[in-house]
């Protein structure tokens, strides 16, 4: 087992989980951060936020192509990482898993990467509108340990490398053709800060 699984709270965090209860929406959760969910996931979401087509096809594909981007990147770590389950190194008399045993190719957790990525790409897009999905990327990470698919240490890995593609392909879509929708997108969050008083200018105006 690689040193810095050593101190990994997978088994403390993993058997604390432990609720019959929670199988199922733990299973959904899980299953809901794989990276074509997301995808369709997204596609509902930004539907939700944009007034039309053009404008929702204009921000999911740039959205769409990070998540594909992820999915390649991931592989690509976890081949050069090569490191091992938890269930590889306790065996299924320590994990419960509830979805497909897994020994290898741990880091990083690719659907909490995966989720990661859709949560930064639609905040920095939509702002508060957008972060709700941050709470899916937590808790589909939290699914990730309760299944028994993934240490602690994969899940906060996924985390990092999906916040930083989702960051990156936001700011590379703005420079892309058809970025000048997320960039009106931005222009409008900004002049509805302005709106309701700066920072600087201390309180919110009142209304």
């Amino acid at each position: 087992m690689p040193p810095f699984y050593a101190h990994d709270p997978f088994l403390a965090l993993h058997r604390a989980l432990q609720v019959r209860w929670l199988d199922i929406p733990m299973t959904v959760l899980s299953t809901a951060c794989e990276g074509w969910v997301l995808g369709l996931i997204g596609l509902a979401w930004f539907s939700w936020l944009e007034r039309n087509l053009r404008g929702l096809l204009l921000a999911w594909w740039p959205m769409a192509l990070a998540l594909a981007v992820d999915g390649l990147l991931v592989q690509l770590l976890k081949s050069l990482w090569h490191t091992p389950r938890p269930l590889g190194v306790y065996g299924s008399g320590e994990v419960r898993v509830l979805i497909d045993p897994l020994f290898q190719f741990g880091f990083p957790s690719g659907h909490s990467a995966s989720a990661a990525t859709l949560a930064v790409f639609a905040t920095l897009a939509y702002g508060l509108r957008g972060a709700g999905l941050i709470g899916l990327a937590l808790l589909g990470g939290l699914s990730r340990v309760y299944v028994g698919a993934h240490w602690v240490f994969d899940i906060l890995g996924g985390w990092v490398v999906g916040s930083l593609l989702g960051a990156v392909s936001y700011w590379a879509a703005l420079r892309l053709p058809g970025g000048w929708h997320l960039r009106d997108l931005r222009r409008q969050r900004r002049a509805r800060r302005r709106s309701q008083g700066s920072p600087a200018e201390g309180w919110p105006k009142a209304h």
